[in-house]
């Protein structure tokens, strides 16, 4: 279940962040050139997106519990899950400004990693079930703690930018390691808590960029982003809280 990692480059940017041609047609308004009205829209409409999502998740939990056969088979191909999860957030992007398609992707996607990482939840319920509550209540103080410092001190954290992703390359790739060759519990348990330092790091520069560089119409691309900051946390959490 440490793998959903590498799926973070396929949102970082969204497309529409790049320099329309020269013939005229206008750049994408990012939210720090529109009015503040329309900002706040922008945020509430991403965040709101966000919480859905996590609903969605926990809906796609509910499924793989309730359809054993999902769940297993979730479980004995985890290889699978993983590509099929990156190519899930790909199509997201890819339809994140139709109408419509943009959400039922969204939420078919939080939806999914709910029904892959049931296996872990339902093993986890078996030997350690307040281990559970625990992430989720930690996940949100983290989370919320890190946004709330976010907006209230008005930083710009785009200089994040080199660390979180050199960060990241280096978590997957020992991640990888460990998981092919070593198989150690100690170095496990060390890329969990790396991988918490991390994402708490991306929450900083993605919260960041949607308040000043996403344009205002990316707010799939931004509660994606969002999501997946939360999800790894929580998973890093759930690793080191059960880390016997």
């Amino acid at each position: 279940m440490k793998n959903f990692d590498p799926q973070k480059h396929n949102y970082s940017e969204p497309q529409g962040w790049a320099p329309q041609n020269r013939m005229g047609a206008a750049q994408p308004i990012t939210a720090a050139e529109v009015s503040l009205e329309e900002r706040v829209a922008f945020i509430r409409k991403v965040y709101a997106l966000f919480f859905a999502g996590i609903l969605f998740a926990v809906g796609g939990v509910w499924l793989g519990f309730t359809f054993p056969p999902l769940m297993i088979t979730a479980a004995e191909h985890p290889w699978i899950m993983l590509f099929v999860m990156i190519g899930a957030v790909m199509a997201t992007q890819a339809v994140r400004h139709t109408p419509g398609v943009n959400l039922v992707a969204l939420f078919g996607f939080t939806t999914l990693t709910g029904v892959i990482i049931s296996p872990l939840l339902y093993v986890i319920s078996r030997s350690n079930p307040a281990s559970i509550f625990q992430a989720g209540v930690l996940t949100v103080g983290i989370f919320g703690g890190l946004t709330a410092y976010v907006f209230l001190s008005n930083k710009d954290f785009s200089f994040l930018r080199g660390m979180v992703t050199v960060g990241l390359i280096v978590v997957i790739v020992a991640g990888l390691l460990n998981v092919l060759f070593v198989g150690s519990l100690g170095l496990g348990f060390a890329l969990a808590c790396a991988t918490l330092l991390l994402f708490a790091g991306f929450v900083l520069y993605d919260t960041s960029n949607i308040i000043r560089r996403y344009p205002t119409n990316e707010y799939v691309a931004g509660s994606l982003a969002l999501y997946l900051d939360a999800l790894n946390i929580f998973l890093a959490l759930l690793r080191i809280l059960n880390r016997r």
